[in-house]
């Protein structure tokens, strides 16, 4: 199982990466909603489309709403 994760991570940290000098880390501040329909958005087009490089990003969505519920946590502690 480890090198399909080390597969499926690397993937998304080159989308990560790919995307970082145009949107950097605004994924930290922008409406919690806005990553909601993001990944409904995504969803849909990996299910139009069945992409593989669809589920990287609806993946990557995912780690930015768990990060996000974490750093809420954070806060209120």
């Amino acid at each position: 199982m480890k090198n399909e994760m080390y597969l499926f991570v690397t993937a998304m940290e080159n989308t990560l990466e790919k995307h970082q000098k145009k949107k950097g880390d605004s994924w930290k501040d922008c409406d919690i909603e806005f990553l909601e329909n993001k990944l409904v958005e995504e969803y849909n087009e990996w299910k139009d489309s069945k992409d593989k490089h669809e589920l990287v990003d609806i993946a990557n969505i995912c780690m930015m709403l768990y990060n996000r519920k974490l750093m809420s946590i954070w806060k209120e502690s």
